[in-house]
């Protein structure tokens, strides 16, 4: 079971915060995104955006995700599904910040992104239960 997908996204004095949140609304109600202030290792001011699904709405990122990514993505992520599962239940993956402000999905290891955490239940806690759970989702 899917109990949450968490989203993150830095965003530098130089970019339009305004553009990230809209980046972000492609998968979150953008009232439900929230932002914090804080300073980058110059100085410089640097804004956290943070949202997150529960259940039901979490189970329809994956949707979205299936939907929308690339093919190539999709076998990337299935390919790598182990080694992005950490802890036996935590999922990560990056989506391009940019490409997603203009409403395309696609993977990136750019620091520059949108970082997604997904949290699946299993009882008890099994890798090989969450891994069939992220299999039959992607």
């Amino acid at each position: 079971m899917i109990d949450r997908v968490s989203f993150r996204a830095f965003v530098a004095a130089t970019e339009d915060v305004d553009r990230v949140r809209e980046a972000l609304g492609i998968f979150v109600p953008l009232d439900r995104i929230t932002a914090v202030t804080a300073e980058g290792h110059f100085g410089n001011e640097i804004k956290i955006l943070e949202a997150s699904l529960k259940k039901k709405e979490a189970r329809a990122f994956f949707s979205i995700l299936r939907e929308q990514l690339p093919a190539s993505d999709q076998a990337r992520l299935r390919r790598e599904m182990a080694d992005r599962l950490e802890d036996d239940s935590h999922f990560y993956l990056r989506l391009d910040k940019q490409a997603a402000y203009k409403g395309i999905l696609r993977l990136t290891e750019s620091k520059d992104a949108l970082d997604v955490t997904t949290l699946v239940k299993t009882y008890p806690a099994r890798r090989e239960e969450a891994l069939k759970i992220l299999g039959e989702l992607l």
